[in-house]
């Protein structure tokens, strides 16, 4: 929204209160500002008030405020033409607040002097020239992106193409302002913009459209509690009833807008509307009614001091009165009307002769405003030339600039080129040794395979031979140690075979690594519970005290793996009567999850070979249990799937601390 220093305050009922422009510190909306200008004069002498203006300009041009200039010169040229008729005097002050403007580069000091000029033009019964004026005010407005200035200035340019009696553009231009009423800061535009439809459809005598305007407009006005205007609009769509002949319509108005214009004590409205209610009972041949009302109607008047509603109350009496039989007071009545006409004809032959007067000068200012308007755009003619010559060189420089980058591109392209064939046969080299270590590592997978898996299933071939043998020979209790040896050498094939399914699944991506919310907490206490009964053959305590849930980012059913593996690792190397204990801890983003045992531990050179598929390390239990070392390249590797780390510290005789990270989860509230 565009705002201006205010060159003066309206009160409606008392006029203009003069403020300095360049010392104001309030501030209303150029579109009030200028609306403002329109209205009535008020009791100030017009010479105090062009003195007033006079001294703000001097102020204005001492500290070098073109804005401030241009629109106290449009303010002093529409108090030149709307109280004194100097159209000449006007001209001249809007012809230099519109070349300041120009030269100043001030969008809206040009359109507000557009608008001044035309509305000169239009008083002066010169529509067409009024016209281009408002036409250009509305393409500078265009480019302001000023809603409330655009509908302004398109409410002038419509009710301007009406009076030209160009209907469809007026209809347009209205319709074009009541587009931006979601975007206006003053909500009275858009309810002009209503009634100006309104009004162009009575004069069309499409009165139903008109009674939806007009209803429209109300609704606004009402909305935002603008009384003067709801008192006029309902007067207005009195009047259009009345046209349509729906007479007790027109007087449910005219009585809604005297009660209005009570409630605010607008004299002038007031007698407005006495006057249409006592003609309604004039129309019914109710002179009883009719002639209280009219009196009514002359007492506002006469306080307003408004000429047109004291000569509707004149005459109106005198037709009452004589209807009535009274006739002495209706010849009163007649004398004091046929003396208003009069002096409202002289009011208005003066103000045409002075109209005719300047429409000379107004000529002589056409032409200049002509020759502005040529010499503008011869500017803009040379302004466009220097840009096009501008636009040479830059294409010429740009020409330069295109050569030069592409000869340098085609020279980097080339060595890029060099490069990326480097790199090319760099990462072939790479993954030719890739290939050769995984190809090792394939070698000695299987080697660990067929090691690892023919020992159980000689042990079974060995005990299957032996029961099938000498079963008679053997006593229950060696059957039975031979059923436990049988049970061992198959709970280790099945380790294996699981830990190789696991794998071997991770590493063809058919594993599905999803991250989900869980306790982790939960997992440990899950797998103490599951494997209490192993530990127990060795009389190990699994030590873990959960406490409070730990909720972690992670695959739940990789991470029960690796938990479930390093614990029955750490079973395996723990004596008996040991203890293995299982913790969870935070740590920054991450959880750290432990498994410590007081095991056999591991010298350094154990360690480097731990996680390692092509050194394969594989040492008996405690209690001579068989292993692979695949269960731990297994752990590794889908800790790793999890964005974690697993690591060993170990002592050889202290005991060994499995340890892997994973992601906390830093939501709140309950996972989806």
């Amino acid at each position: 929204m565009i705002f201006f220093p205010r060159l003066f305050l309206v009160m409606l009922g008392i006029g203009l209160i003069p403020v300095s422009a360049v010392q104001a510190q309030e501030t209303i909306p150029l579109t009030a500002w200028y609306r403002n200008l329109l209205l009535p004069a008020d009791d100030v002498p017009l010479e105090k008030h062009l003195k007033a203006k006079q001294d703000e300009l001097l102020e204005a041009k001492e500290i070098q405020d073109d804005s401030a200039r241009i629109f106290i010169q449009l303010e002093m040229g529409m108090l030149q033409a709307m109280q004194a008729y100097k159209y000449e005097e006007a001209m001249d002050l809007f012809l230099k607040a519109l070349t300041l403007a120009d030269s100043a580069a001030i969008a809206n000091g040009q359109v507000y002097a557009y608008l001044a000029l035309a509305h000169v033009f239009n008083e002066t019964s010169n529509i067409e020239k009024s016209l281009q004026f408002l036409e250009r005010a509305r393409d500078v407005s265009l480019t302001i992106k000023d809603p409330d200035n655009l509908a302004l200035v398109l409410n002038a340019l419509g009710k301007a193409y009406a009076a030209a009696g160009q209907h469809d553009e007026a209809f347009e231009s209205f319709e074009e302002a009541l587009q931006l009423k979601d975007r206006l800061q003053q909500p009275d535009l858009e309810a002009e913009a209503l009634s100006n439809t309104a009004q162009l459809y009575a004069l069309q005598k499409d009165y139903s459209n008109a009674i939806d305007y007009y209803k429209q407009a109300l609704s606004v006005r009402r909305k935002h509690r603008m009384r003067m205007a709801e008192g006029m609009l309902l007067n207005e769509i009195g009047s259009v009833y009345e046209r349509m002949n729906n007479a007790e319509r027109a007087y449910a108005n005219y009585k809604a807008a005297l009660e209005v214009f009570q409630s605010i004590d607008v004299k002038k409205g007031i007698a407005e509307a006495y006057n249409n209610i006592g003609l309604y009972y004039y129309r019914q041949k109710n002179y009883k009614q009719a002639l209280p009302n009219f009196e009514l109607a002359l007492q506002a008047a006469q306080s307003a001091q408004t000429k047109a509603a004291l000569r509707t109350s004149y005459d109106y009496l005198s037709l009452t009165c004589k209807a009535l039989g009274d006739f002495k007071r209706a010849l009163t009545y007649r004398e004091l009307f046929l003396a208003m006409n009069e002096f409202m004809a002289k009011e208005e032959s003066d103000q045409k002769l002075l109209e005719a007067q300047s429409l000379y000068a107004l000529v002589k200012k056409e032409q200049e405003i002509e020759k502005l308007e040529l010499a503008k755009r011869d500017r803009e003619r040379e302004l466009a030339e220097q840009k096009r010559v501008q636009q040479y060189l830059f294409l010429l420089i740009g020409l330069g600039v295109v050569i030069i980058m592409l000869t340098l591109y085609l020279y980097l392209l080339k060595r890029r080129s060099n490069q990326q064939l480097k790199q090319i046969n760099e990462t072939i080299e790479r993954q030719n040794v890739q290939l050769q270590q995984l190809n090792a590592t394939k070698d000695k997978f299987f080697s660990i395979i067929g090691h690892d898996i023919k020992g159980p299933l000689n042990s079974l071939t060995s005990f299957s031979n032996l029961l099938i043998n000498h079963f008679e020979a053997l006593s229950k209790e060696d059957i039975q140690t031979v059923a436990k040896d049988l049970d061992k050498s198959l709970k280790n094939l099945f380790t294996l075979l699981n830990n190789l399914l696991e794998w071997a699944r991770s590493q063809t991506g058919n594993i599905d690594f999803k991250p989900a919310v869980f306790d982790i907490t939960e997992v440990l206490q899950q797998n103490k519970e599951l494997l209490q009964a192993q530990a127990a053959v060795k009389e190990i305590a699994i030590l873990y005290e959960r406490g409070v849930p730990i909720q972690v980012l992670a695959n739940q059913q990789s991470i029960n793996t690796v938990v479930r593996n390093l614990v029955s690792n750490a079973i395996k190397f723990t004596p008996s009567h040991g203890a293995i204990k299982l913790a969870a801890e935070q740590r920054g983003n991450e959880v750290i999850v432990s498994v410590a045992d007081t095991g056999v531990g591991m010298n350094k050179n154990v360690l480097e070979k731990l996680f390692r598929l092509d050194a394969k390390h594989s040492t008996p239990g405690t209690a001579n249990e068989k292993g692979t070392g695949l269960g731990l390249i297994l752990c590794k590797d889908f800790v790793e799937k999890n964005s974690g780390k697993l690591w060993v510290e170990s002592e050889e005789g202290r005991g060994s601390v499995f340890s892997f990270s994973i992601n906390k989860y830093q939501g709140s509230g309950k996972d989806n």
